[in-house]
């Protein structure tokens, strides 16, 4: 179901594919400087997960306090039941589809998510919106602003919910080069609160490249988001019994690396991002059947 299935196998390939039938024009976006929902860093990290399956009493116990909860296009007021049905003491992140990710798949329309957001808007269990996952302004260059344009509307309705994209970046879209897209999608441009950089070292074959992680910091700092903006996706899955994979499963000992090289980069974030507790058919692996990263995981959520 959720955000990722479709970035996880070979994506450098995917992109490649998609930048060969793209437009090259594109189109300005807005620069404004906005006032954001992010209260940097005064308050404790959130600590978010997906593909839980409305099963959250043990991701609750290993201390993750967001979780993913579908929006709907149809009946937006009928949300506010999963909400209920969360466990105590979290929020919600409410998904309302992608944009600007892949030809011919569409999200929640604008007058859709305007819906979803008047039907939560006094909700103080909902933490925030996921907006948009992995878009790619290079070849949807219309996304900008319709992403700022949401961000704005929750903002103006909503106050105290969150806007959250995760923005992917990278050489094979990039040109040869990282921060195309982390300077397209900055909060200047997206006016949203909070940018998830997705990092996910652990390759099959390889060692985990965790350079990876500060260098994707220092890019989208470069770019235009402020460290405080910043939210660290880190990798918790694995593509082993895939069709096809790359990525694989993390040690215990590779994950303690990897979040202590994430707070060393960005110390004291809004919100990180587990990807992920449940499996999907491309990442067979995940929080769920590997007791030895939940132990890992539970320290840090502790922390």
């Amino acid at each position: 179901m959720f955000p990722k299935a479709l970035s996880l196998t070979a994506r450098a390939f995917v992109l490649t594919a998609l930048l060969a039938s793209a437009a090259t024009t594109t189109a300005a976006a807005p620069t404004k400087t906005v006032t954001t929902n992010k209260t940097a860093a005064a308050t404790a990290t959130a600590h978010f997960t997906v593909n839980l399956g409305q099963s959250y009493t043990t991701a609750k116990s290993m201390g993750f306090n967001v979780f993913d909860v579908v929006g709907s296009t149809t009946n937006p007021a009928s949300v506010k039941a999963k909400i209920a049905a969360l466990p105590a003491g979290s929020r919600a992140m409410i998904w309302v589809g992608n944009l600007g990710k892949q030809a011919g798949v569409q999200g929640f329309t604008r007058a859709q998510f305007q819906a979803q957001v008047n039907a939560l808007a006094t909700d103080r269990r909902v933490f925030g919106y996921y907006i948009a996952d992995e878009p790619h302004p290079i070849l949807f260059p219309s996304v900008v602003a319709e992403i700022a344009a949401r961000a704005d509307y929750l903002r103006a309705k909503a106050p105290s919910q969150k806007s959250f994209i995760v923005v992917l970046d990278g050489t094979s879209i990039c040109n040869g080069t990282l921060g195309c897209e982390y300077a397209a999608l900055a909060p200047s441009k997206s006016h949203v609160d909070l940018v998830g950089v997705d990092s996910y070292p652990c390759h099959l074959g390889a060692p985990c490249d965790f350079n990876m992680i500060p260098q994707r910091v220092n890019a989208a700092i470069r770019a235009g988001i402020p460290r405080g903006w910043i939210a660290p996706v880190y990798q918790a899955f694995g593509q082993e019994g895939a069709a096809n994979p790359y990525y694989r499963t993390p040690t215990a000992a590779e994950l303690q690396t990897m979040l202590a090289m994430w707070k060393a980069n960005v110390p004291a974030p809004v919100l990180d991002y587990a990807y992920s507790w449940g499996t999907q058919t491309s990442s067979p692996q995940a929080l769920v059947n590997q007791p030895a990263l939940q132990s890992v995981v539970k320290t840090h959520n502790a922390g």
